[in-house]
């Protein structure tokens, strides 16, 4: 007797992942409205689109206007390029040398920050046959990657003078840009503007000049120069504290699982791993199937809250791996199966920045933290 072999496919799983591809629809809308329509937005998908998927989100932004987009693996750009987008695809990580002839095979920008990279490229345009396109990295206070400003010049004019390569941009990071204090971020913009200035003067062309990031547009107009690396903010949070006028933003990410279970329980009952919550009363408590093993955070026990038919109930016990437990309250109309939203952006529930406070960090570690078990459904 032969046995048919049963394929899993994520979409089976009951925890999914909604991205609402209105909401970033309408945050790229407000967006080009703050910045009056005047520089080019880069969408940053790395890291899966921040969780959102990455192919989901850059097909759905290309239909919205959306021409560049920005990666930091080589995997990442070579996974558009394969899903058929063919819009702009900048490699804001290095590459490894082995990687830099797919880079130019395949059309990616790429950025470099050393002459041993850009003559990795050079000899990697030479047997493709095609032209390296590059953007300089600065370091002008990140500290991670880039070259000084110093030897920017040196390097932009042996990038402009080398046969199949282009200077296709120069660019920087701000490390502070969400900071009450701009002090940092304003001497940042002094000298990446006078680093530009220095490469103009040597008669190159800086190509496209990029500097800011989500905080960096809300804050710091005087950053954009030819285009935005717009992050966080497209997919619904701010990146710095709220501008006036506020951006218009909607969270694009709601994470919802159903209850599997319900039972009422007595007074004195313990719950879950370590027994961490007794209840205090005769109570319904509901089971729902999603985990910190789906990137529900163990750190949200007896912390959290969750909404469930337009009412929100605190999260009890230790989340598990794959479920965790609603208190309903001693009466409760919540069935089995009933959908449970963990977080998305219905007002009368939390978000991620909601679960981002209590977990002491930031919403792109909540989003970031989906796990790819979890299926992504795209919604209009």
């Amino acid at each position: 007797m032969r046995l048919a072999l049963l394929v899993y496919h994520p979409a089976m799983r009951n925890c999914r992942a909604v991205i609402h591809l209105q909401n970033l629809h309408s945050n790229l809308a407000s967006i080009r409205t703050a910045s009056g329509g005047r520089v080019r937005l880069c969408l940053m998908v790395k890291a899966d689109g921040y969780g959102h998927g990455a192919v989901g989100i850059a097909q759905a932004a290309v239909k919205m206007g959306i021409d560049c987009f920005g990666v930091v693996t080589a995997g990442e750009a070579l996974e558009l390029r394969a899903a058929g987008i063919t819009a702009q695809v900048l490699l804001l990580g290095l590459a490894a040398p082995r990687e830099c002839i797919d880079m130019v095979k395949y059309g990616i920008s790429a950025v470099v920050a050393d002459e041993d990279l850009i003559r990795g490229y050079a000899a990697a345009a030479k047997a493709a046959g095609a032209v390296a396109r590059l953007h300089l990295k600065i370091d002008t206070g990140m500290g991670t990657i880039g070259c000084t400003p110093e030897r920017a010049p040196v390097l932009a004019r042996l990038i402009a003078g080398t046969p199949g390569l282009s200077l296709e941009g120069i660019c920087s990071h701000f490390p502070v840009a969400d900071d009450a204090d701009t002090a940092y971020t304003d001497e940042q913009i002094r000298r990446f503007s006078r680093c530009i200035g220095e490469i103009r003067k040597a008669g190159i062309s800086p190509g496209t000049v990029h500097l800011a990031n989500s905080a960096a547009h809300q804050r710091f107009p005087e950053s954009w120069f030819d285009m935005v690396r717009l992050g966080i903010a497209a997919y619904g949070y701010p990146g710095a504290p709220e501008r006036d006028p506020p951006l218009l933003l909607k969270p694009v990410m709601e994470v919802r699982a159903p209850v599997s279970f319900i039972k009422r329980v007595p007074a004195g009952t313990a719950l879950s791993y370590g027994h961490t919550f007794t209840t205090g009363r005769s109570t319904i408590i509901a089971t729902v199937s999603a985990g910190y093993a789906d990137g529900y955070r163990r750190g949200l026990s007896n912390r959290g809250r969750v909404l469930i038919n337009g009412t929100t109930y605190p999260v009890v016990g230790t989340i598990c791996m794959d479920k965790f437990l609603a208190d309903l309250g001693p009466d409760s109309d919540v069935k089995q199966y009933d959908e449970v939203t963990l977080f998305g952006p219905d007002r009368s529930g939390p978000d991620a920045a909601e679960l981002a406070s209590i977990l002491h960090t930031i919403p792109y570690e909540i989003t970031c933290g989906i796990n790819t078990r979890v299926p992504r459904t795209y919604v209009d």
